[in-house]
């Protein structure tokens, strides 16, 4: 199933450029002028906007109740009363966890920390929990940070039990709080104000701050600001103000951190520490922080965090490292198990709420894939996990013109827990109400749409394809860093024109392009998760993205696609040719069919794959060539090459025979895997890409991928994925090097997915298959 829904491309504003602002930046001139756009037109706002050293921060003090809480904790601490610091399982808790108690301890309290487990608390204080951790922990002061400020109950009860409350905090405020002894939240502040952004780590910092300036150890704030760094990045703060300030600060310390856990954990993602950025954060580090969230307990993070132990450290490490790998395991198998859903039933997409569901998605990773559909198919979407008791537990992600929270409580009445706000929410009900639920949220929706809110792509700049350089992308990255509130700089080319694509990456889900100009200037181009997007129809504008990648040491200029839109020079567009499909899957023999098909199309391209070389009736994916007619012998392990084989041939017949390739049991896979791999470190030099596997197995990228590492973890093939999407394998030590079960695991679901998808190609409409109009 393939979608695209071109954005409304925002050309950048009009905006005069001071050339005495220019002069004084330095540098390309684009700096000057993409500062001005975003209002930073004054070189003192440019400067401050720039460098850390330029901004004035603001006192802590302007956010309410700071001081009262502040004051609460000195007098805990000279008493030595016991305090209770209580958390929240994301990144944006967890460093603020860290933060409170590494603090707090070093200034001597005695202090300990709770975190709710996801699935069996999910956020916020529990009276249960709360009543459970007093019991073990005595505290006489409890302060809570990145949660609290709707906890009415347990601040009741913590209240009744004689202690004393603090909450930093930095949700939404409810109309009243509870009877806590300080209340310290941003929110609480007007919305320009620079603190107003702050997440729960900055919110903690900001006491911390404080707390130490008052008690003259202000010269040791430095060593907590790489845990703020992390908070921002990943909680997605908005950068402005002081939390941009925090963040940039927080940066420079993160790359000279001193914390063993955060070392082990940049060096296990390979990353260089003191090149890091808040793109390495956002994409390597926080998902690994955050796997233990959401797949198991959080509260080994906070350990690894804080932790002196060196040994301790490289546990914590590894034990994270495995978390992010199934996490991201079974958000590919959840993403694809969805698609492939709505393969077999197109009609899903008919209503104004794309709502799936499957007893074997992890209630903690369908958010995250929601998000993905959401984007994917640019329409409110809604993932259950199905539980044994018959509840089935939600996640719903948004996209601009809905209101998910305020439609789905709208359905309260088949809904046995709901809440969220516009963007995206949480919710349970009975499985059996979800057809119900399907159409009255689809009716909700669609009355409540605002097609003005269709998002828009702003550009920073238009520029030629042959001006792009390393030097260009080093000095846009002055702007950094980039995230919400500073968008990574966007620009734009006119007039290009697609010479060829292909699939990268361990899992083929993106492309590298090679895209030219008029003038003949080539370049490459990455669009990321894209193997089931169309692809660019020439001549086309190309919005993109600079940076630049350290490939060998050598620093190279990476181009990552954004979006494209036919050129206004495109000829006027012709309609679609009217295309054929030949059935031929009842054919008692497939080989002779083939034969008398060739005989009346003699230029076909025949696509089988899973054969010896010697023994195929046809070439396989990465083999096949433009032609009007495709045979398609074997039947393909996914909706994914099937589309890829479409896209290769572009023919407008095709002959679908879907005979099952000849290796059938995963055992079978194995063992003809493992004779491939070892082949190929005897004949080959170890090197072998994944198409290359495919083709002489017949099964998904998806599965091989799975039963590889299931290799590499038993110590039988060692396998390194090198950046242009080839694999060096190499012969194992023989000894097992880390838990093999869940990659094994992942690879016996993949292997079930490619059976049932085969099961459907050789039983479902050939027209809707292929999404091709069927012969008469």
């Amino acid at each position: 199933m393939t979608t695209r829904n071109t954005l409304r491309w925002l050309d950048p504003p009009e905006c005069v450029v001071d050339p005495d602002v220019a002069r004084s930046l330095g540098g390309h001139p684009l700096v000057a002028r993409i500062l001005a756009q975003r209002g930073y037109n004054t070189l003192d706002a440019a400067r401050a906007f720039l460098d850390p050293a330029c901004y004035h921060p603001t006192p802590a003090e302007d956010l309410p109740d700071l001081i009262t809480a502040s004051e609460h904790l000195q007098r805990a601490i000279h008493d030595h009363q016991p305090i209770l610091v209580w958390g929240d399982f994301d990144v944006d808790g967890q460093t603020s966890t860290a933060l409170l108690i590494e603090a707090l301890r070093l200034l001597g309290a005695s202090v300990d920390f709770y975190i709710p487990h996801r699935l069996r608390e999910s956020h916020g204080v529990l009276i249960d929990s709360l009543k459970t951790q007093l019991e073990r922990f005595p505290a006489a002061l409890l302060i809570t940070c990145d949660t609290g400020v709707s906890a009415h109950d347990s601040i009741d009860y913590a209240k009744s039990a004689g202690l004393t409350v603090l909450i930093t905090d930095h949700h939404d405020l409810p109309p009243e709080f509870p009877p806590a002894d300080a209340v310290v939240n941003p929110k609480r502040l007007p919305a320009h104000h620079p603190l107003a952004t702050l997440p729960g780590v900055g919110t903690a910092y900001k006491l911390v701050e404080h707390l130490y300036t008052r008690l003259d150890r202000a010269s040791d704030l430095d060593r907590f600001l790489d845990l703020v760094a992390l908070g921002i990045v990943v909680d997605v703060a908005h950068q402005t103000g002081d939390t941009r300030y925090l963040l940039q600060r927080g940066l420079d310390q993160l790359r000279a951190t001193q914390r063993l856990g955060l070392q082990t954990l940049i060096e296990r993602a390979g990353l260089q520490a003191s090149a890091l950025s808040a793109t390495d954060i956002a994409f390597q580090i926080g998902p690994r922080l955050n796997a233990a969230g959401r797949l198991d307990d959080a509260r080994p993070v906070v350990e690894l965090l804080t932790t002196s132990d060196p040994g301790r450290a490289q546990v914590l490490a590894a034990q994270l490292d495995g978390l992010n790998q199934a996490r991201q395991l079974e958000g590919r198998q959840i993403y694809s198990a969805a698609q492939e859903q709505i393969e077999r039933d197109p009609s899903l997409l008919d209503w104004e709420a794309l709502i799936l569901a499957s007893p074997r998605w992890h209630p903690g990773l369908i958010g995250l894939v929601a998000s993905q559909l959401a984007e994917f198919y640019q329409r409110p979407t809604v993932l259950f996990s199905l539980a044994e008791d018959g509840v089935a537990r939600g996640s719903a992600r948004s996209v601009p013109g809905y209101d998910i929270g305020a439609a789905i409580a709208a359905q309260a009445d088949l809904l046995l827990h709901h809440g969220g706000h516009p963007g995206a929410a949480g919710l349970s009900l009975p499985a059996d109400h979800i057809p119900a639920f399907r159409r009255r949220l689809s009716d909700t929706l669609r009355a409540q749409y605002d097609p003005s809110a269709r998002p828009g792509l702003a550009l920073d700049a238009y520029v030629t394809w042959h001006e792009l350089s390393v030097d260009l992308a080093a000095e846009l990255d002055r702007l950094a860093p980039f995230g919400e509130g500073n968008p990574p700089v966007t620009l734009a080319a006119r007039d290009l024109t697609l010479s060829s694509a292909s699939l990268i990456g361990r899992t083929r889900e993106h492309r590298r392009l090679m895209v030219q100009d008029a003038a003949g200037t080539r370049r490459g181009v990455v669009w990321w998760k894209s193997a089931d997007r169309p692809l660019p129809d020439s001549p086309f504008d190309l919005a993109f993205r600079l940076s630049v990648s350290a490939y060998r040491d050598a620093p190279e200029l990476q181009i990552e696609l954004v979006d494209f839109r036919r050129a206004a020079s495109a000829p006027v567009e012709i309609p679609a040719v009217q295309r054929e499909v030949l059935d031929r899957r009842a054919a008692p023999d497939p080989l002779a069919d083939l034969r008398a098909l060739l005989a009346r199309y003699p230029g076909a391209q025949v696509w089988a794959e899973g054969y010896r070389r010697a023994e195929s009736p046809g070439q396989p994916l990465d083999r096949l060539a433009p032609a009007d007619t495709l045979i398609i012998f074997t039947a393909p392990p996914d909706p994914r090459a099937l589309r890829a084989a479409l896209e290769r041939v572009e023919p407008v017949r095709a002959a679908l025979l879907a005979v099952d390739p000849p290796i059938r049991t995963l055992g079978a896979l194995q063992r003809r895997l493992l004779e491939l791999s070892k082949y190929v470190i005897n004949q080959a030099a170890g090197r072998v890409t994944l198409d290359d596997l495919t083709a002489a197995t017949g099964h998904s990228l998806t599965t091989l991928t799975h039963l590889l590492e299931w290799f590499d973890a038993l110590g039988e093939v060692t396998v390194r994925w090198t950046p242009d999407s080839e694999l060096e394998l190499a012969v194992g030590p023989g000894v097992r090097q880390r838990d093999p079960e869940p990659h094994l695991a992942a690879a016996r679901v993949a292997f079930e997915e490619t059976a049932a998808y085969r099961a459907y190609v050789r039983r479902a409409d050939p027209s809707h298959i292929l999404g091709w109009t069927s012969e008469p």
